[in-house]
């Protein structure tokens, strides 16, 4: 029989793209105020309140937000606060957002541990746990490395080498060939349950950004004794930091070895491919964990679930006579100006069928692509 689920009276929800948590929301039946870089339709729709503020590198400017969360949720009347991408990026931002307000969520000092290039790579190697040689000084050979942000999210920090400028938080990591991997994981402090394994898909942005997120598909090419790994590396983390609610660890393969990249530890994008397994959405199931309580199993249904997002190929106003697509969400309102390079929004497709879902992704951002620049001329 499953448990009754006690929810927040307030809830304040904030991350670049607060559209999964709110949807999430509405299935537990909470009508959160949401805070995001874009404040789209379906955002709207599911909030009680919206506000979209600036963006700033990779996350959030500072001020913006902390100006939103005060007019929105005040400090001290009893919200609850669950945080997104973006938030992560800059713990000092956490530690404002979280005084006189419930975190539903890892604290800033774990975030302080993961996001610490040093901290990181030290956890993992006290643990066992195998990553690609990493280092903090300009390797001989900089052709077969890449040059990443300490404190980056989405792939939004990753370069090639070539002639970078580190920064104070940047360190190299030898390049893998292959996919990048992510299983999502529940946590209470002491335990976790796996949720999936899921690939996941980068955008052609070029040198600037050649590793962006670009989506995902809950399936994986990993042999059992690989899922395993994840799991016992999920294991050892947990007695070394007490994660807490939903997190994703993203890995690569090496031969038959799996190797770490980075925790993401917030509720990462691929929740929306299981969102639609758990009766009361997997935003319950994240607070639930960081009660310390945490499911049996976490089965799921077995549907294939993919998503991309969309870029603008060129500068963009969206009309009021876009016909969006069903199978659309973060939906911009009419008006909005994208520029080149932007993402748009979010393309879904689901089926019972691997490939089949891939070619329904290509050929719906196809689609939209002739939809949208069509009406723009």
């Amino acid at each position: 029989m499953e448990k009754p689920f006690d929810s927040p009276e307030r809830l304040l929800l904030i991350g670049c793209s607060a559209r999964m948590l709110a949807q999430s929301a509405v299935r537990a039946e909470m009508r959160p105020v949401s805070i995001d870089l874009y404040a789209d339709r379906e955002t709207r729709a599911c909030s009680e309140s919206c506000e979209a503020v600036n963006a700033a590198g990779i996350g959030f400017e500072r001020e913006s937000v902390l100006q939103a969360a005060e007019r929105l949720a005040p400090a001290g009347q009893g919200y609850a606060l669950v945080y997104g991408s973006g938030v992560d990026a800059d713990p000092e931002i956490l530690e404002a957002l979280a005084r006189g307000r419930i975190l539903y969520g890892n604290p800033p000092e774990i975030l302080y541990s993961l996001k610490s290039p040093d901290a990181f790579f030290q956890l993992l190697g006290e643990h066992d746990i195998p990553y690609p040689e990493s280092s903090r000084t300009r390797p001989p050979d900089p052709e077969n490395w890449l040059l990443k942000s300490g404190r980056s999210e989405g792939g939004k920090g990753v370069r090639f080498c070539g002639r970078a400028e580190p920064g104070p938080t940047d360190y190299y990591q030898r390049r893998l060939p292959g996919r990048a991997m992510s299983a999502l994981f529940l946590a209470n402090g002491e335990s976790a349950r796996i949720i999936g394994f899921n690939t996941l898909w980068t955008a052609d942005h070029g040198a600037g950004r050649p590793f962006l997120f670009a989506g995902a598909i809950n399936r994986a090419d990993l042999l059992p004794e690989q899922r395993r790994q994840v799991k016992a590396y999920i294991t050892r983390l947990i007695r070394a930091l007490p994660l807490k609610g939903l997190n994703s660890l993203d890995f690569m393969l090496d031969g038959e070895m799996c190797r770490v990249l980075e925790i993401n530890p917030r509720p990462s994008a691929t929740m929306a491919l299981y969102d639609g397994d758990f009766s009361r959405g997997l935003l319950a199931e994240h607070i639930r964990a960081c009660r310390a309580e945490i499911p049996e199993t976490a089965e799921t249904c077995g549907v294939v679930r993919a998503f991309k997002v969309f870029f603008a190929a060129r500068d963009l106003e969206i009309s009021g006579d876009m016909a969006w697509p069903d199978w659309c969400t973060d939906r911009p309102v009419s008006g909005t100006r994208i520029g080149a390079g932007q993402p748009v929004c979010t393309v879904c497709a689901e089926g019972n069928d691997r490939s089949g879902v891939e070619r329904s992704i290509e050929l719906r951002l196809s689609e939209l692509r002739k939809r949208l620049y069509a009406v723009r001329s």
